[in-house]
């Protein structure tokens, strides 16, 4: 892994609240930050396992796989679900599709928008 393609990306986790009038909330709290480097796919492997959205997926990868050790325990997880973490890149939102010893999946959802802070007066 060459450190002039290295990018650093922030793992955040949704919690939902419960609002007053019965609707739910959901805010994402950052984790941590990580530096990873990014892989298009383009196999035909890839290419038969996400279909279409295959020009969603980007493959990246942590220094010393701290993001991939952080994140495998929690695909069997019940309380800590994998579905509950979002990874951001340069203002891109992304979903967790698959986490590997060496790799993770992940696929773009979205622009996003940084939430403001809620001030109680």
């Amino acid at each position: 892994m060459q450190l002039r393609y290295l990018k650093s990306v922030d793992l955040k986790k949704a919690t939902k609240t419960k609002q007053p009038n019965g609707t739910y909330l959901e805010t994402l709290t950052l984790v941590s930050s990580y530096s990873i480097q990014t892989q298009e796919l383009s196999d035909d492997v890839s290419a038969s396992v996400y279909g279409a959205d295959l020009f969603k997926i980007t493959r990246i990868k942590s220094v010393n796989r701290e993001l991939e050790v952080y994140l495998k325990p929690k695909l069997n997880n019940d309380d800590d679900n994998i579905s509950k973490y979002y990874i951001i890149i340069d203002n891109t939102q992304y979903k967790i599709k698959s986490v590997r010893e060496n790799w993770i999946d992940i696929q773009a959802i979205g622009e996003y928008i940084e939430q403001p802070s809620v001030w109680e007066i």
